[in-house]
């Protein structure tokens, strides 16, 4: 076999599609319902309780709605990231991937192309149909202002702007912080290729873990540091042009993402039908 080949790789695709249909169905309509829920609720609550405020309401302000919809994006994000290898869950499931005419290569990247590509598609999707949604019942009132919220969302991020957060100064740091969020939500994908059951707790346990063994190293370091050393070493940092603070994290942090996907494939290689940690 080929290393890549673009045909096996659709009829990976193809079979994926067609097995887990229902899968995949079911969980982009129950995505798209949470999305709209909070807008469907808070219209039909005001409109079923006669609110007589709400009738005459001309301003409309959809930052409750934007800061739903980041927080369930998150949780969206990570959940899909520890289902990425779904297929692998039951010992059937195992039989019938790892024997399809693929290599590995190819099987991974479907998973890749369901992960980074689908489910920011669902998520689009949502909250396109919610912000329909949200200028309907916007329309019902009368004199009523209409506000995106796919605007606010994707374009004004939530009026940040004019908060000078977005100088390109600050570009640096606002992409060193992207990353890390990707390397936080790629970790579950990670760990999904080591267990296939119960990865997520197993993803927030070392989280837990990790988080404070290293404020306890650093408590030990700065602790262990005479206080002559921490105000040079302060000093020094300040002297630093921030430019190459942040190119020098931006790229640790590029070598962390790219390290995690490979480690990622590297255990998706290895996956077979039982062993120990996946029976």
């Amino acid at each position: 076999m080929k290393a890549f080949d673009f045909n096996r790789f659709m009829n990976v695709a193809r079979w994926d599609l067609t097995v887990n249909s229902k899968f995949y169905t079911r969980s982009a309509l129950l995505m798209v319902a949470l999305i709209c829920m909070p807008v469907v609720l808070y219209y039909l609550y005001n409109m079923l309780t006669d609110n007589s405020f709400f009738a005459t309401e001309t301003a409309d302000d959809v930052f409750f709605f934007c800061l739903f919809d980041i927080f369930l994006g998150g949780a969206y994000f990570v959940i899909t990231s520890g289902y990425m290898f779904h297929n692998l869950i039951t010992k059937q499931g195992r039989i019938n991937e790892l024997t399809l005419p693929a290599t590995n290569l190819e099987r991974f990247l479907w998973h890749v192309v369901v992960i980074v590509i689908g489910v920011n598609v669902v998520y689009t999707a949502g909250i396109l149909f919610s912000d329909l949604l949200h200028a309907l019942f916007r329309l019902a009132l009368p004199n009523a202002e209409i506000n995106s919220i796919s605007y606010k969302l994707f374009v004004d991020f939530g009026e940040l702007r004019g908060t000078g957060i977005f100088r390109y100064e600050n570009f640096g740091m606002l992409l060193f912080l992207g990353i890390l969020g990707a390397c936080y939500i790629r970790t579950y994908c990670l760990v999904n290729a080591w267990k296939y059951k119960y990865n997520i707790p197993w993803t927030l346990l070392f989280y837990f873990v990790f988080q404070n063994a290293f404020a306890l190293l650093v408590l030990f370091v700065v602790h262990c540091m005479s206080p002559e050393l921490m105000i040079r070493l302060g000093d020094w940092a300040a002297n630093v042009n921030p430019n190459v603070w942040a190119v020098c994290l931006n790229v640790l942090a590029a070598a962390l993402y790219a390290g995690i996907w490979y480690l990622t494939y590297r255990l998706y290689c290895r996956a077979q039908i039982t062993t120990r940690r996946n029976p």
